[in-house]
């Protein structure tokens, strides 16, 4: 008998009360039935207060000094007990059908990652109109990441729409710079890097054609807010450009490595023999 796939959702939160709420809801509305951790680092507003309505529902974890976000999201993943993970953002929501529409692609075991479509809510206007995400793919499915790589490089993705497997989660979330990056900004950088490298460790990925999710815009987003600051908007940039990079450092690094262990290290250890015999001769 096939043991059914367990996955948890974790939502980080910080100072965002009145969105978080409908991110909860939205978990709860979910037609399978599967954990969820709300994990708060530094908050200072009533999200504590409004948990209690939820008592018995969700796993709650509180801690009093904020060490930034990616610490956040590292303790809620460690404590999941899911096989899979979808790291929910406290100011987006998922449609009811969604975990249960990614996770049949799960079925296959080179599916790396799976994502659906997503919509923007825009909460100026509270109008909702339909993301790049939508028009990606004619159908949902399972895909090769090779023939798809362009997307996944040159566009971000938010968690909200992905899940992955824990084990993968955890190794991309890199807390400070990647080596040899030069930029970071607020959290920016292990969001892109967990489809690359997702990439790198899987053929395929699975595709939802539905748009069940949806990103919140608004005035307090990280996204939102850098459009207003050339600096932010800069920074948020040159954040993504470093994880491509370290993308194709590692994807045609091993092939370098495969290179220098095969041949150049051998033929530096018989040029080495050859030096000596001509020295000691």
């Amino acid at each position: 008998m096939t043991k059914a796939k367990t996955i948890s959702t974790l939502i980080p939160t910080f100072n965002r009360e009145t969105y978080l709420k409908k991110a909860i809801q939205s978990c709860l509305n979910q037609t399978v039935d599967h954990e969820i951790i709300v994990c708060n680092h530094g908050g200072t507003d009533g999200t504590d207060k409004m948990i209690s309505e939820f008592d018995g529902k969700i796993k709650y974890i509180k801690r009093n000094k904020d060490y930034g976000p990616h610490f956040c999201w590292l303790e809620g993943i460690m404590e999941a007990s899911g096989e899979y993970i979808n790291l929910l953002f406290d100011d987006d929501w998922i449609e009811p059908k969604f975990i249960e529409e990614c996770m049949k692609h799960f079925e296959n075991p080179d599916v790396g990652f799976v994502f659906s479509g997503a919509n923007i809510y825009n909460e100026s206007n509270k109008k909702i109109i339909a993301s790049g995400q939508n028009n990606f793919l004619p159908r949902s499915g399972i895909y090769n990441t090779s023939k798809y790589e362009f997307f996944f490089l040159k566009y971000v993705m938010s968690p909200t729409s992905f899940i992955i497997k824990k084990k993968d989660m955890i190794d991309s979330i890199f807390q400070g710079k990647l080596p040899f990056s030069k930029y970071s900004y607020k959290g920016v950088g292990p969001d892109k890097w967990m489809i690359l490298m997702c990439m790198l460790r899987y053929k395929k990925f699975g595709y939802v054609s539905e748009s069940l999710s949806i990103y919140r815009s608004h005035a307090g987003s990280i996204t939102v807010d850098s459009y207003t600051d050339d600096k932010r908007k800069y920074l948020i940039k040159k954040s993504y450009e470093d994880v491509v990079k370290y993308y194709y450092s590692l994807k045609y690094g091993r092939y370098f490595s495969f290179f220098q262990n095969k041949y150049i290290i051998h033929l530096r250890y018989h040029f080495s023999l050859f030096l000596n015999k001509i020295i000691n001769w």
